[in-house]
């Protein structure tokens, strides 16, 4: 059903699908817009940065029993594992992060309130009615626990990196506990309110040991949903938590939700249709188009937040010159991705990092990204760059997988751009299982120029993608490169209290990225949320892959 691309791990191991793409961090969205009955926005063709549906219709009855489809099934409920779509899909209903990010990608109190006594610590107090769902109190004990987990490099998890500016995290009473920095780091913040800042009970963690997270063994958390059974192929079943905690969410109107993997486009389509299956996050769906004419479904489409982009490894040769990069995302044909791989739900770019990923200061980055030129096509131009550049005849080696067709397709696009302005193009084609070395293996990456990807960050802001590819030594800077200006820029923002001032940095930086086209972007995709009419109140932005999503589902009465 729905085909990923590698996120962003590298020295973590990146999150990658197997017989998918693989994807990255990031977040945000624009002014809130709440959905109609009519259930769709439209699809943008020139980077827009409003009008796209936060809200879909809030429940008016109980849903019963809810199915929802990812396009695998979930592999573990062990947070500090979780990188990719069905996972992170699940795991924000079972275990509450200490920050939250709301539908509308900004941020707030969540299983804790946090204080900055100064610009190096950050004093963190739980919740007083927090309790697991044995009925047992969170405790800052399990907290700190908890982000230990995460920050240990030889875990076994995916999030080590982003406690890289941390000296000390120390409980300093029964719901209280501090985080002291090497330096400021407001960054952070946002990572724990996400996958890295979730909680999970330490005794029932020390009790299971390495099966923590499986099947056999489960998990315990203290979120709005409580694990009721999971069973391989039969997906993960979850019911409300009737004593759940916080009050200043909605109750789910729904008895149960079970989390199901539907990998086959077709299937997914006639279980939307029949009401079999009730709804899923969808990417890159073939059947897009029927499925919004079909008067028993409803689509809707919120603020592309991750970014599909060409990421480039090459050291040296045509694509380590920036003019090279300039001339083929000039001869991209970008609506011809939009149409054929997003079925229209996707934009033209005008940056990497999308107007979804905008969860603070907005103002500040819609001037900034208005202010860059949209990535329009314009052939003789790439030619002419082209041609200055002397890299007419020369060749580029591109990795890509004929077995993942929307990633495929795309590859396939670059390689016309580049042989549209003289270049030669060689495939390095590999299975859709060996399609992760590309992010993992510096053997594999050094190997080709570039492949493709759709990336994002954990939180709403567009340096939770920019850090990893633009930074010195960043996890997915695989070429190498740097800039003064920007690692400059980007270490401002990291450091910065204020909002806009931090925001004002990072546009700073994110100009230079896009003149130098680190990565070339090539389309922004929109979030898509399909529901059938049975069902509604799913939010329709990205910030379902970092919190409590379902608390809004239920029923329609139909």
């Amino acid at each position: 059903m729905v085909q990923v691309s590698p996120r962003r791990r590298a020295a973590l191991g990146v999150t990658g699908l197997t017989a998918a793409i693989v994807l990255a961090a990031c977040g945000g969205a624009p002014p809130p817009t709440q959905a109609t009955g009519s259930g769709s926005a439209s699809p943008g063709a020139s980077a827009p940065t409003s009008g796209f549906v936060v809200d879909t219709p809030a429940p008016t009855a109980d849903a019963g029993d809810v199915v929802w489809g990812t396009y695998r099934e979930t592999q573990t409920l062990d947070p500090i594992q979780a990188f990719d779509y069905p996972e992170n899909t699940v795991d924000p209903l079972l275990c509450d992060s200490l920050l939250r990010q709301k539908p509308d990608m900004t941020i707030g109190d969540g299983l804790a309130k946090v204080t900055t006594p100064s610009p190096t610590q950050f004093d963190f107090e739980i919740n007083a009615a927090a309790k697991f769902w044995d009925g047992t109190p969170v405790t800052a004990e399990d907290a700190v626990f908890s982000l230990k987990r995460a920050a240990d490099p030889k875990g076994g998890g995916f999030y080590a990196q982003v406690f890289a500016r941390v000296d000390s995290m120390e409980v300093t009473g029964d719901k209280t506990f501090s985080i002291k920095l090497k330096q400021p780091d407001f960054w952070l913040l946002g990572e724990l309110s996400a996958t890295p800042g979730e909680v999970v009970q330490k005794k029932f963690v020390e009790a299971k040991g390495k099966d923590f997270g499986s099947v056999s063994a489960g998990t315990m958390c203290s979120g709005p949903f409580k694990l009721d059974s999971w069973k391989t192929g039969q997906g993960v079943k979850m019911v409300p938590n009737p004593d759940y905690w916080d009050t200043t969410l909605p109750k789910p109107k729904l008895k149960s939700l079970t989390v199901i993997g539907v990998p086959d486009d077709a299937t997914f389509t006639a279980g939307l249709k029949t009401g079999s299956i009730d709804g899923g996050y969808v990417i890159s769906l073939s059947t897009l188009g029927q499925l919004q004419t079909d008067p028993n479904v409803k689509v809707y489409q919120g603020a592309p937040y991750p970014t599909s982009a060409l990421v480039v490894s090459a050291t040296k040769g045509p694509l380590a010159d920036p003019k090279v990069r300039q001339a083929i995302s000039f001869a991209l044909d970008r609506d011809g991705i939009i149409n054929s791989v997003w079925k229209g739900a996707a934009n033209t770019p005008r940056a990497l990092a999308a107007s979804g990923t905008w969860g603070y200061a907005q103002d500040t980055f819609k001037s900034g990204f208005e202010a860059l030129p949209l990535m329009t096509r314009d052939v003789a131009k790439g030619k002419a760059l082209a041609e200055e550049a002397g890299v007419v005849g020369q060749t580029i080696t591109l990795g890509a997988s004929s077995g993942i067709p929307a990633l495929n397709t795309s590859a396939l696009a670059v390689k016309a751009a580049a042989e549209a302005v003289g270049l030669k193009v060689e495939i390095n084609n590999v299975s859709p299982s060996n399609y992760i070395n590309f992010f993992i293996d510096p053997k594999a990456w050094g190997s080709v120029d570039g492949f493709v990807t759709t990336n994002y960050g954990d939180y709403g802001d567009p340096a939770a993608l920019y850090n990893p590819l633009a930074m010195p030594g960043g996890s997915q800077n695989f070429s190498g490169w740097e800039n003064a200006e920007v690692t400059k820029n980007l270490e401002a923002a990291r450091s910065e209290a204020d909002p806009a001032k931090r925001a004002g940095y990072v546009v700073a930086a994110q100009k230079v990225i896009t003149e130098n086209l680190v990565w070339i972007p090539l389309v922004e995709p929109n979030n898509v949320v399909i529901m059938h009419k049975s069902v509604t109140g799913a939010p329709a932005t990205f910030s379902y892959m970092f919190s409590p999503w379902a608390v809004y589902l239920g029923g329609t009465g139909q």
